[in-house]
This record gives C-alpha cells, sequence and structure tokens, in this order.
C-alpha cells in the first residue's frame, strides 16, 4: 500500500510538471494558445483514473498555481485555470445526465459561463476604455461569433477527450493493476 502511495504521488507530479511545462510552450509557441491546455487537461484525467479525484483535484490546484506565476501568457493560464483543467474532472456528473440535448446544453452552459467569467475578471482587471460606439457594435458581433466558434470547438474538445481516455484505458493502463478509489469518477466505459 506503501508503495502503491509513493507511485500516485511521483505520477501526480511528474503529470504536473509535464503540465506546467506544456502550458509555458503554449505561452511561447502561438498556436498552441489553446492546444497546450486542454493537452495539460488530458494529464490531469490521467492522474484522476490512475490515483483517484483527490490526487487531480491536488495536481489541477498545483499547475493553476504555478501557471498563473510563470506563464508569461496570463490567457493561456486562465484557459486551464477557469475551464479546460477541471473539465475532466466534472465530465462525469455532466455523463450522468440521461438526455443528450440536456447533456450538451448543460457542456455549452459551464463552457460559456466559464469563458464569459475568464474574460470579464480580464476586463475588469484591465479596462478597455473609451470606446467609440461603432467599434462596440462590430466588437459584439466578432465577440459573438468567436463564442459560437468556441463553443464548437469545446464540443469538439469534448469528444476526444472521452476518446482519448478510452484509448489510454485500453492500451496504457496495465489491465493487471486494479482501478484505485474514485478512479471511477472519469465515467469511461
Amino acid at each position: 500500500m506503501k508503495a502503491r502511495k509513493s507511485w500516485a504521488m511521483a505520477y501526480c507530479g511528474m503529470a504536473a510538471a509535464l503540465s506546467v511545462a506544456l502550458m509555458l510552450l503554449g505561452a511561447v509557441v502561438p498556436v498552441l494558445m489553446f492546444i497546450a491546455p486542454a493537452v495539460a487537461s488530458l494529464l490531469i484525467a490521467t492522474v484522476c483514473v490512475e490515483c483517484g479525484k483527490t490526487m487531480a483535484l491536488t495536481a489541477y490546484g498545483a499547475v493553476s498555481l504555478l501557471s498563473l506565476l510563470f506563464v508569461p501568457d496570463k490567457e493561456v493560464a486562465l484557459v486551464f485555470v477557469f475551464l479546460l483543467g477541471y473539465y475532466p474532472l466534472v465530465k462525469p456528473r455532466f455523463e450522468r445526465i440521461r438526455l443528450p440535448l440536456v447533456r450538451v446544453l448543460c457542456k455549452l452552459l459551464l463552457c460559456n459561463g466559464a469563458v464569459l467569467a475568464m474574460y470579464g475578471l480580464v476586463l475588469l482587471l484591465v479596462p478597455a476604455g473609451s470606446i467609440s460606439q461603432e467599434l462596440k457594435t462590430t466588437a459584439l458581433v466578432v465577440s459573438l461569433a468567436t463564442l459560437a466558434m468556441g463553443n464548437v470547438a469545446f464540443l469538439l474538445y469534448d469528444r476526444a477527450l472521452h476518446n482519448l481516455l478510452q484509448v489510454y484505458q485500453l492500451v496504457w493502463r496495465t489491465p493487471a493493476r486494479p482501478p484505485p478509489p474514485n478512479s471511477g469518477a472519469l465515467g469511461i466505459s
């Protein structure tokens, strides 16, 4: 049992360190701005599968804090903190909803709420100043279009996360090792 705990702690630490490294890479390479937090969240999901939900929440907290402190592009860190970092941990709650349309609407509600809270915080901390009325109208239309594309991207991310976790369960996870307590939290079947 003691060896299992030390292995879980080491795995959690390595996944958190790799996640922070990915977040730093996402700040350096602009095309990875949203890909890096998504891949880092997959690592958090594997911590949940291997070590349980408590260790995964610990890893999420550590990666969030270190990303906010050390990642130069704060938007990359905020995307992880506000949405993608914890989503693999709350995804099983959504998967319990039987009606597919209600399940998708709840997921999109979480996504839109998190994105609006994130950018609301950013605008509160860094006000945009006075913008002309014409620019306000254009900015609103562009923001709504961006939010719609973000919803489509989030649904694609959700499906990719599901498929990648299934591949992880089938290919990488050794079948001889029993699942840890709380590992069923990801609802992978």
